[in-house]
């Protein structure tokens, strides 16, 4: 379970045919089981599953703090968590790569007076992209950061959504104030992904990848400042401006 990519046998073509091994990302499907029930399954890497536990319970409110979970015990393919609470949890109506479409939830507005330097998150996305690992192996993950005042911690997985989930989980054991923090991230900016920041008050999201409308309405409703095709020195602002000092 601690390996994130496999070697395979491929043809490379290009002028010429070749025989090589190559490095893939490896992505698996496991349920996530809550008080005995399925609360969903997920398509992810078998990596940090504790902090993809923690991240997603939090960040799709089915837990407000970390003492809300009792214990977590990851099989092959379950994931079995016992939360404080004995009480029944809704099931989730699905989850997958894209178009992730989930219970329905009342829109948070984060209110974060936290304002980040520009060249700290220039600086912010050049370090996760050396941090990420698998990715510059398989090219196969999507990656992930929250960046606190002193703290930069990096999550990988083969699903954008789960990236996210993971490193939300991982600042949650940290510690990290999530209201004077950001993430820096691969992959677009869909609406379900920015009500993953609004729903534990993270103010803003770096990536260097497209938004998407929807994302946009969403960013533009609950306080979250959102950045785009942040490369080679410039980015765009899309909503929110205010916490970025130019």
């Amino acid at each position: 379970m601690d390996e994130m990519f496999k070697k395979v046998k491929i043809i490379k073509v290009s002028k010429d045919v070749q025989h090589i091994n190559d490095l893939v990302a490896i992505d698996i499907k496991m349920k996530l089981m809550v008080n005995g029930s399925k609360l969903g399954e997920f398509y992810l890497s078998p990596h940090d599953l504790d902090d993809f536990v923690l991240g997603y319970l939090l960040d799709e409110k089915y837990i407000r703090t970390i003492t809300d979970v009792k214990n977590i015990n990851v099989t092959d393919l379950d994931i079995e968590v016992d939360l404080t609470s004995n009480q029944p949890v809704a099931k989730d109506k699905l989850a997958c790569y894209d178009g992730w479409i989930h219970q329905d939830q009342d829109l948070v507005e984060v209110t974060s007076d936290f304002k980040v330097e520009r060249k700290k998150i220039m600086d912010s996305f050049d370090l996760l992209i050396k941090k990420a690992e698998v990715w510059s192996k398989t090219g196969g993950t999507h990656v992930a950061a929250i960046v606190g005042e002193d703290q930069f911690i990096v999550r990988e997985d083969v699903s954008r959504h789960v990236a996210v989930d993971k490193v939300i989980g991982a600042g949650l054991k940290a510690g990290i104030n999530f209201s004077e923090s950001f993430i820096a991230c691969s992959g677009r900016i869909p609406p379900d992904r920015v009500v993953k920041l609004a729903n534990v008050g993270i103010p803003i999201m770096v990536t260097k990848a497209a938004p998407t409308v929807e994302g946009l309405k969403i960013g533009e409703k609950s306080g979250i400042t959102l950045i785009g095709f942040l490369r080679n020195g410039r980015f765009n602002i899309y909503t929110h401006p205010h916490r970025i000092r130019l």
